[in-house]
C-alpha cells in the first residue's frame, strides 16, 4: 500500500529544506574543489586533496541535483510519468 502524498505545506518545507541542504553542500564543496585546484597546482597532481577532486566534483553535482529535487517539490511538479505514453526519455 503506497504512502499517501505530503500536504502542500509539508511539500513546501521539505522543499526548501532540501532547496537549502543542497546551497549549503554546494558552498561546501566549491570551497574544497579550490583547496584542491590550489594544491594540485602548488604539489602536483599527486597531493592527497588533488586525488579527492574528482569525489569533490561529485559532490558538487550532488548538490546541484538536491536543488533541483527540491524546486520541483516546492513546485509541487508530480516527478512520476505515465508508461504507457509514446514518448522517448
Amino acid at each position: 500500500m503506497p504512502t499517501p502524498p505530503l500536504p502542500p505545506p509539508t511539500r513546501r518545507l521539505v522543499g526548501l529544506l532540501l532547496m537549502l541542504s543542497g546551497v549549503l553542500l554546494g558552498i561546501g564543496m566549491l570551497l574544497k574543489v579550490y583547496v584542491a585546484v590550489y594544491m594540485w597546482y602548488v604539489n602536483g597532481a599527486q597531493s592527497a586533496p588533488a586525488l579527492l577532486l574528482s569525489a569533490y566534483l561529485v559532490g558538487l553535482l550532488a548538490s546541484g541535483l538536491l536543488v533541483r529535487m527540491g524546486l520541483r517539490m516546492r513546485r509541487g511538479e508530480s516527478d512520476r510519468r505515465d508508461p504507457n505514453t509514446n514518448e522517448m526519455l
